[in-house]
C-alpha cells in the first residue's frame, strides 16, 4: 500500500499519515509527501519522522490498511 504524510496540519497540531486512497489525503501534491510502499501504516512512521515529530494515523484509512 502507497503512505501520504500530509503537509496540512490537523486540528490537533499533528500531521497525519494517510494511505493513497483516503478521502482526507490532499489532491494536490505540492500538499502531501510520498512515504513509500509499506504492507503496515507502523512501517511508514520511521520515514515520516524525518519530516515531522508530531504524527498520527489517519483515524479513517489506518483502521482499512
Amino acid at each position: 500500500m502507497r503512505y501520504y504524510l500530509s503537509k496540512i496540519k490537523a486540528d490537533d497540531d499533528t500531521w497525519e499519515i494517510h494511505t493513497v486512497n483516503c478521502r482526507h489525503l490532499p489532491n494536490e501534491n505540492d500538499q502531501r509527501i510520498y512515504l513509500g510502499d509499506f504492507t503496515h501504516c507502523i512501517h511508514a512512521l520511521p520515514v515520516a519522522k524525518l519530516y515531522f515529530r508530531t504524527l498520527r494515523f489517519c483515524p479513517e484509512c489506518s483502521l482499512l490498511a
